[in-house]
C-alpha cells in the first residue's frame, strides 16, 4: 500500500473516532429510543476514551500487511488525535447525530495529514467495538456499513483499550 494512501486511511480513521457534543439536526430517519442514549452528551461520553484500530477495508481492500498499532485518543471535549506507533499523524473535531439511522458523523481534520477534509460518515458502538464508515474528500455519506470495490468508502473497526 502506498505510503500517501495509508497516511490517508490514517487520518480517515483519526477523525472518525472523535466526537464533539455539537448535534447535528437530524436529517434522515431517527429513531426515539431512549432521550438519554441519543443525547450528543451521552454518544460523547460513550467514545471518550482511547480506541486501537483493529482493522481498515478500503474500496474491497483489508489493510492486513500493516502491523502499526494505531490509537484513536477521544478527549471529553470532543477533541481528537490520531497516533500510528506513538507518532501524531493528524487530529481534530468531530460533529455527530446519534439519532440517526444509521447514526452519522462529519469528521474535520484541523491538523496533520488531510487538514481541512471533512469526511462524512456513519458510526456504531456495540460494547467495546467501533465501527465507522466513512467517504473522504466532501463525497456522500454511506448509508451502509461496507468497503466494497469501487465503493470509495472506508471501513474501520475499532477496540476500546
Amino acid at each position: 500500500m502506498a505510503m500517501t494512501k495509508t497516511c490517508l486511511l490514517f487520518t480517515a480513521l483519526a477523525l472518525a473516532l472523535a466526537e464533539t457534543a455539537t448535534a447535528v439536526p437530524p436529517d434522515s430517519e431517527t429513531v426515539e429510543d431512549s432521550a438519554e442514549v441519543n443525547r450528543p452528551e451521552a454518544a460523547l461520553a460513550r467514545y471518550a476514551g482511547t480506541w486501537r484500530v483493529v482493522s481498515i477495508e478500503a474500496n474491497g481492500e483489508t489493510n492486513s500487511d500493516d502491523n502499526r498499532t494505531i490509537l484513536v485518543e477521544n478527549r471529553p471535549d470532543g477533541s481528537w488525535k490520531l497516533t500510528a506507533d506513538g507518532r501524531e499523524v493528524a487530529s481534530g473535531t468531530n460533529t455527530l447525530d446519534p439519532l440517526a439511522v444509521p447514526k452519522e458523523i462529519d469528521i474535520e481534520i484541523t491538523a496533520g495529514d488531510g487538514a481541512g477534509t471533512i469526511l462524512r460518515g456513519i458510526y456504531e458502538i456495540d460494547g467495546k467495538s467501533r465501527r465507522l464508515c466513512f467517504r473522504g474528500g466532501n463525497g456522500w455519506r454511506p448509508r451502509e456499513f461496507s468497503a466494497a470495490a469501487g465503493s470509495d468508502s472506508v471501513l474501520v473497526v475499532f477496540e476500546r483499550q
